[in-house]
């Protein structure tokens, strides 16, 4: 019996076909894959208006936010920063109320204490004048402005210092994006200007997970006590404390317990201390 069997009595003669084409499909499924090829995905096509209450004036508003599963990282940085190939996302990660002017990351817009409300309502809303929005996609610039607001929304509101840390340090990792992004269309004076200020967001951030490691507990920023040890050992290595990086990797090292992948960026990094400290005596030398 046939799946067709039987129509032969309403006047069908010839029902011996597939049902499903298997070459078709291939062939529509390859030409899919030529399209993606030959049309790269814009950024305005991962991200979409997600709709926000604030927690300070109740007001609704919307924020472009990234798309879940548009974007796939492809590598990343000896600092934890994620690379992707289609697109910037943490461009997106900066949330402002257009009414008051309070800001946060997004995962922590919805959270506010008493009084760090108190705080922003005094300090804040009173001063802000607005924010332009822009509504396909934004520049490196508004989100620039975007992340400063919410550090300033963090220091007024007197938010622990593992928050402030992460909010610098992703500041940090935005403006080494902007640079290895736009760098042909950076003069000089522009790629030193941005270059000092990623050094004080990291800075900053270095300072505060240090702090946030005697007064909070973990996880910190999502990180466990091994992973931002790491993490510290690399921002001060980039800041030139070469001795306190090692004696965080030293930790590290020597714990059993640290997986394997930490491990191995511990271990490259202390050979990258290595050689900055070689290069150094030879310079002094010569």
């Amino acid at each position: 019996m046939g799946l067709f069997s039987g129509l032969e009595k309403l006047g069908f003669k010839n029902t011996e076909m597939e049902v499903f084409n298997k070459e078709e499909n291939k062939k529509v499924r390859v030409e899919e894959k030529k399209k993606q090829v030959m049309e790269p995905l814009k950024e305005e096509d991962c991200l979409f208006p997600k709709s926000y209450t604030c927690p300070i004036c109740d007001e609704k508003f919307k924020c472009l936010t990234v798309k879940t599963g548009k974007i796939r990282s492809v590598s990343q940085d000896d600092d934890l920063r994620p690379v992707y190939r289609e697109m910037e996302p943490l461009k997106y990660d900066a949330v402002i109320c257009p009414h008051c002017g309070y800001a946060a990351l997004a995962k922590y817009f919805p959270v506010m204490l008493t009084v760090q409300s108190k705080r922003i309502r005094e300090k804040v809303i009173p001063q802000f004048q607005g924010i332009e929005i822009s509504e396909n996609k934004y520049s490196y610039e508004e989100a620039l402005l975007r992340y400063k607001m919410v550090l300033l929304c963090d220091v007024v509101g007197g938010v622990q210092s593992g928050r402030k840390a992460y909010t610098c340090l992703k500041m940090a990792w935005l403006i080494r994006s902007k640079m290895m992004n736009e760098g042909e269309n950076l003069n000089p004076e522009e790629r030193r200007e941005l270059e000092k200020d990623e050094l004080e967001c990291i800075q900053n951030a270095y300072e505060g997970y240090c702090m946030a490691f005697s007064s909070e507990t973990f996880p910190i920023s999502g990180m466990d006590e091994i992973t931002l040890s790491y993490l510290c050992a690399e921002l001060a290595y980039r800041l030139g404390k070469y001795s306190e990086s090692l004696r965080l990797l030293s930790n590290i090292i020597a714990n059993n317990h640290v997986p394997q992948r930490i491990k191995d960026k511990a271990l490259v990094l202390k050979d990258q201390i290595r050689l900055k400290n070689d290069e150094e005596k030879q310079e002094n030398n010569d």
